[in-house]
């Protein structure tokens, strides 16, 4: 049994359906951005365990280091894991060439 901080804040986990859309929208789109089949091959990875996995709940920390340590979805080293990063400047973002934002 874990202790406890008192201004510690308990995670509540989630379900594994939202932890997968989670992982997908904040990492795979932001680090593979330049790579849409990659991407996709990794969605349809990321459904089948959702599949598999209906109705286990666990932390998004607890699901991050899960798919980190596999390497079956996600297989990105830990070099490139660090260093990937989503860039604004890349994107043809219509809103910022109606508004004159230039990077």
């Amino acid at each position: 049994m874990m202790l406890q901080q008192p201004s510690e804040k308990v995670k509540k986990p989630a379900k594994m359906q939202s932890l997968v859309n989670w992982f997908y929208g904040n990492y795979c789109t932001r680090k593979c951005y330049e790579e849409n089949e990659k991407a996709y091959k990794h969605w349809l990875k990321l459904q089948e365990l959702a599949k598999r996995m209906e109705g286990i709940e666990m932390t998004h920390a607890a699901f991050l280091s899960m798919i980190r340590s596999d390497k079956t979805i996600c297989d990105l080293s830990d070099e490139e894991w660090k260093k990937r990063k989503f860039s604004w400047k890349r994107t043809e973002c219509e809103i910022c060439k109606r508004l004159g934002v230039r990077f």
